[in-house]
């Protein structure tokens, strides 16, 4: 963990040279991928539902895919923190979730998906606010951003119960459906703070 001045904070968010920090929660071991996760990985995220709500995840998705994506991972390409979302009781492998750099905003933006067999027990709010967290208490961010397509209602919801305040409508583009339109939030450290402070959850 960093600790340096507050008024610091883009020096303290671009600086990330330490390793992925493992995040436990309740229910969720939050940790770095490991190349063992590759099949796991492939037969999880070949689902078209999770392929059209994300931006860069292929349908069909196949062993290649998760290969390339967890070398990615290890190889340190990605801009931020990237977290296989496991099981605690049987170490199952059952998504991923991001932080990623956003240095012109001094902050992050929290990506999350689960297997569909996840869905509706609220692991995703429980990893999302876990990374939310990882933001804030390890870093000199100020905001930590969140998008998701308009009709994703799923994650809609995690990011409402996260705290995050609507910001607006944008468009982005994504691999399996091309040009879509989005809605953008935003979590300032303030409203986290006077979250925390009042035991609500982040």
């Amino acid at each position: 963990m960093i600790n340096t001045a507050p008024n610091d904070s883009m020096h303290r968010l671009t600086d990330l040279s330490y390793d992925t920090p493992v995040l436990l929660t309740e229910r969720l071991v939050l940790r770095p991928p490991h190349r063992d996760d590759r099949e796991e990985l492939a037969a999880i995220a070949n689902n078209r539902q999770i392929a059209e709500m994300t931006s860069r995840m292929p349908f069909p998705y196949g062993l290649g895919d998760a290969e390339t994506f967890i070398d990615r991972c290890i190889g340190g390409e990605h801009e931020g923190y990237v977290y296989a979302i496991t099981q605690a009781e049987t170490g199952h492998l059952m998504g991923f979730c991001s932080l990623e750099k956003r240095e012109r905003s001094g902050g992050f933006e929290i990506g999350f998906w689960l297997g569909e067999a996840y869905w509706g027990a609220g692991y995703a709010t429980e990893a999302a606010s876990a990374l939310v967290d990882q933001a804030f208490r390890s870093t000199g961010a100020e905001r930590v951003h969140a998008v998701c397509r308009t009709v994703n209602a799923r994650s809609r919801n995690v990011i409402a119960k996260c705290g995050f305040a609507f910001v607006g409508l944008d468009e982005t583009d994504t691999i399996s459906v091309g040009r879509v339109p989005v809605e953008r939030y935003v979590l300032d450290r303030g409203s986290w703070l006077a979250r925390k402070a009042n035991g609500k959850p982040t």
